[in-house]
């Protein structure tokens, strides 16, 4: 097999593939509602903003803005210092285990805000300025990059600072933990004329999902989280989904594990999110039920989208359980208002509370089930007979 997060890709619009001519029927049998009222209005807008606004006319979510583009914080440096340190740190194996738990965070996530790298790899460090003294020292070294985005749009809204590793962070990574780290993981410095970096949308995708994970990490019940994984078939087909997580309700159940989808405007992006559908429908069915998750987590641009999201689904992947949540819930916090459900026949949206999935249910933790892994090894006797 090839590059399997090309699957993905093709599905989720990215800047290599925005103008790829996509199988089948271009029209929907169901329709987007329109917003009736644009809030970037004090902004240049983009022709074609009313086909990505929410329904509800109110601004994107965080990592949800269809124009933004990439920008480097850091500009071009030359690679010769992150060279040096990797050379250092491999030649007396010198890692040390914050060096060892970003890099391994980075080829799992890709990117990650300050805030996410703080919340999912540093949450015991008694002050934040210590890891922001870190990550600065890693940039300056080379190892690591920091982006972020700029857009014509303007809601009044900070960008936060977004951290990629380089080619020799990359390297790095590659070599401690056996890795292929796809290309897409490289972030290489470099000064774009505005409007001209890459479109934030694949990288969105990433942030978003983020979000979960920091979630699910800060109240103790995730115990694995794949990006991307690849999923066999009964009839030799396979499947990619956006993530799997596993997570523990309690001590003696099974783990439940998600399936997470994340939908974000942008070109073409109806008929590509319809494509998706079918091909989550599709691998769905075909999986027996030990294998199947128990919910598609999917994680909207905003709560106005919803209704649209769950009637498309109601035709393209009618057995797929979904909990919808977005964004800026997912920001707040786990709790009880963070989970969303459409009832397509009365055409209600009301919250879904997941009770295990809220700080401070009492059943088994997820460190606590870590911790019962034990590892029973010693050096053979040679002596003995084989």
């Amino acid at each position: 097999m090839n590059n399997p997060f090309k699957e993905l890709d093709r599905y989720i619009p990215s800047a290599d593939t925005q103008t790829e001519t996509l199988p089948g029927n271009p029209y929907l049998e169901v329709l987007p509602q329109r917003a009736n009222s644009n809030p970037y209005e004090g902004s240049a807008c983009p022709a074609d903003i009313y086909d990505y606004l929410l329904p509800d006319g109110n601004y994107f979510g965080l990592y949800s803005d269809p124009y933004a583009t990439l920008k480097y914080v850091d500009g071009p440096t030359s690679s010769s210092s992150g060279r040096h340190w990797l050379d250092m740190k491999t030649m007396d194996n010198s890692f040390t285990e914050r060096e060892i738990s970003l890099l391994h965070f980075l080829i799992e996530h890709r990117l990650a805000t300050t805030k996410q790298i703080v919340r999912a790899v540093f949450p015991d460090e008694p002050g934040k300025d210590v890891i922001k003294a870190f990550l600065k020292r890693n940039r300056n070294r080379g190892v690591l990059t920091a982006l972020s985005w700029i857009t014509p749009l303007n809601d009044g809204r900070k960008k936060p600072i977004v951290y990629g590793l380089t080619r020799p962070g990359i390297t790095a990574a590659a070599e401690l933990f056996h890795r292929n780290i796809p290309n897409g993981f490289t972030f290489i410095p470099t000064l774009f004329p505005n409007g001209m970096g890459p479109t934030m949308i694949p990288f969105f995708v990433d942030l978003a999902m983020n979000e979960l994970y920091c979630e699910l990490k800060r109240i103790d019940r995730l115990v694995s989280w794949q990006r991307t994984p690849h999923i066999p078939l009964p009839d030799g087909s396979h499947f990619f989904p956006g993530a799997t997580v596993e997570v523990i309700k309690d001590a003696h159940e099974s783990l439940r594990s998600f399936w997470v989808e994340v939908v974000r405007p942008s070109k073409e992006w109806l008929n590509r999110t319809r494509i998706r559908f079918e091909r989550i429908e599709t691998a769905y069915t075909k999986l027996n039920d030990n294998s199947r998750p128990v919910r598609l987590i999917m994680i909207a641009d905003g709560d106005s989208r919803v209704p649209f999201l769950a009637e498309l689904a109601a035709r393209y992947m009618p057995s797929v359980p979904i909990l919808f949540t977005t964004d800026e819930r997912l920001i707040n916090g786990l709790n009880i208002n963070t989970f969303l459900h459409y009832n397509t026949e009365n055409k209600e949206l009301k919250g879904s509370s997941v009770s295990f999935l809220q700080e401070g249910y009492s059943g088994m933790t997820a460190s606590a089930y870590l911790e019962q892994m034990s590892a029973n090894i010693q050096e053979e006797d040679l002596d003995d007979e084989w």
